[in-house]
């Protein structure tokens, strides 16, 4: 009886250092982030300042967007420490600076990474680097981290343990991170719930082919989300021509519908410093979103 309850103990002992241990997650996360909206194309503080702003006059935080993520293309190199650095003309006073701005408009604050030697756009990547970069990103106030899978291995098991090492590394932080895995495939959903808050099951929504696919993949994973890590379609597109890719009205509305009755994270992508009429209409529409975000 004594060897059976110490092996309870151990195998409770390894479930809890081997999950996301950060209490957040409960509903899917709501927000914006930057690049459906500006790709890398005005990813400045001066911008996110602007953004603040916006969702703030939008009063989008009363509708439950609290994330305010900056996507690819905010780093440029590491010093000589390993840290990694932002571009200096983009972001003069640094990350943590706009972090602190973010925080002070109410919102919560979200960065990105990639768990291979490089992101999409051939900045800095983590792999290597994730206790550092944990630290770093803990010590600048971020919120929200999205970690991508560009130039990094394909293998199963070898990118479950990249995620893994980051999953460690955030929690060894002591701050609460939600983290957001962005590995565009569904077989991450089985062991999705035990690396992130998060897990991206298909590949990048830009048109409407393209984010019907991802209901298609979505709909047979729907038993792996749960309060603490959802299934993840990728990011809602608005309408306005104004942003790097948009939908027809119809389309973008249908989108955030279909998110919602599938419990994905909700992160608009539409163009927020010139936010339409309708697409606020769209994502301000409190009865589809209690759907999405009824536990």
């Amino acid at each position: 009886m004594k060897s059976i309850l110490v092996v309870s103990v151990l195998l409770c002992f390894v479930f809890v250092v081997k999950s996301l241990d950060n209490g957040l997650g409960l509903t899917p996360a709501m927000g914006y982030n930057t690049w459906n909206d500006f790709r890398c194309d005005g990813i400045t503080a001066d911008n996110i300042k602007k953004v603040a702003d916006k969702m703030v006059e939008l009063n989008l935080v009363h509708f439950g967007y609290e994330y305010l993520n900056i996507d690819d293309c905010w780093a440029v190199t590491r010093d000589a420490n390993g840290v990694v650095v932002a571009n200096q003309t983009a972001f003069p006073e640094g990350i943590k600076a706009i972090a602190d701005y973010v925080h002070s408009k109410g919102l919560k604050f979200g960065i990105y990474t990639d768990r291979g030697t490089q992101t999409c756009a051939g900045r800095p990547g983590s792999q290597g680097y994730e206790e550092i970069d944990a630290q770093t990103y803990a010590s600048w106030g971020v919120d929200y981290l999205k970690e991508d899978s560009c130039y990094a291995t394909g293998d199963h098991d070898q990118a479950f343990a990249q995620y893994g090492k980051m999953r460690d590394a955030l929690n060894a932080t002591g701050r609460p991170i939600y983290f957001s895995l962005c590995g565009w495939n569904s077989w991450y959903a089985p062991v999705g719930y035990t690396l992130g808050n998060s897990w991206r099951i298909g590949g990048d929504v830009n048109e409407w082919e393209s984010a019907w696919n991802s209901i298609e993949i979505n709909v047979n994973l729907t038993s792996f989300a749960k309060p603490g890590g959802w299934n993840d379609p990728d990011m809602l597109v608005g309408s306005h021509p104004g942003s790097a890719v948009y939908l027809s009205p119809e389309q973008s509305r249908t989108q955030f519908s279909l998110w919602s009755v599938m419990a994905a994270p909700l992160l608009i992508g539409a163009n927020m410093l010139n936010m339409s009429d309708y697409d606020l209409e769209t994502y301000t529409n409190q009865e589809v979103i209690a759907i999405d975000q009824d536990p």
